[in-house]
């Protein structure tokens, strides 16, 4: 992530850019590596994975120790020398605090309005900041609504992958097209959210079920048996959160973006 203050000139746009520091990327990318691996480490350790009882609740506290200490470098090192600045870090914490309000109402099936925030912020902000917001507004809600449990790393990670994903989408051409493009991010994220997050409890809940993983199995079968999971499981309760997700994007997501953007200028935030 880089940052300058975009305006007509290119040389002004030049000398106001930060380059981002190694450490930042390098934090960034364990935060992801700590995410992929908490979602997949049973299946590579079966043997382990069956002495684990009670869906990760003897590994989730390790999990959020680690993410959260990770998270907590990465903040203190956007607000040094060469970081975001404090004004970008107070919006990062401005719009936690919105993800823990619109979370109060709880969910219709799937559907909350949570995700309206990270898809439109990671959107105008970029992917760190749009994975950054993620986790940190998931960790927020949790502590201040009671969501605390073994699945919360596994959801500030997959709402994180949201919000780093709308911050890769392209950003040319007009607003219908900038739009159109999110509200179709929406979809699909809303779908690939839940596909992602049912791997949480997937290995623990189905022993002895057709659906169940087979740690004697090879990838072949336990793909098609978890997909068939999901399909009973999760579709129909995603779908309220794909359609939901385009829907607000479509309602609200052109002012919203504009309002981000806007700040962005202002504080002299660039993402390349």
């Amino acid at each position: 992530m880089n940052v300058a203050v975009p305006g007509s000139e290119a040389a002004a746009r030049e000398r106001l850019t930060v380059r981002v520091p190694g450490v930042r990327i390098a934090l960034l990318l364990a935060a992801n590596a700590i995410g992929v691996l908490a979602f997949v480490w049973p299946f590579v350790l079966p043997s382990i994975a069956g002495r684990v009882a009670g869906n990760h609740q003897g590994d989730g506290p390790w999990i959020l120790a680690a993410l959260g200490a990770i998270l907590l470098a990465l903040l203190f090192l956007e607000l040094g020398r060469g970081g975001l600045g404090p004004k970008t870090v107070a919006l990062l914490g401005v719009l936690g605090a919105a993800m823990v309000a619109l979370r109060v109402p709880g969910f219709v099936a799937g559907f909350s309005a949570v995700f309206i925030v990270v898809l439109v912020a990671g959107n105008s902000l970029g992917p760190g900041f749009g994975f950054l917001l993620g986790c940190v507004g998931m960790f927020a809600s949790g502590l201040f609504i009671g969501g605390l449990g073994p699945w919360l790393p596994f959801e500030m990670v997959a709402v994180g992958w949201v919000g780093g994903g709308a911050g890769l989408l392209p950003h040319g051409g007009t607003w219908t097209t900038r739009i159109a493009v999110l509200a179709a991010y929406g979809v699909l994220s809303g779908y690939l959210y839940g596909l992602v997050m049912e791997l949480w409890f997937w290995p623990f809940v189905t022993s002895g079920s057709a659906l169940a993983w087979d740690p004697t199995a090879g990838a072949i079968v336990n793909l098609r048996h978890y997909l068939s999971f999901y399909l009973v499981d999760g579709f129909a309760w995603d779908t309220f959160r794909a359609v939901g997700n385009a829907v607000l994007v479509i309602a609200i997501g052109r002012p919203v973006l504009g309002a981000l953007d806007r700040a962005a200028r202002r504080m002299q935030l660039h993402v390349v």
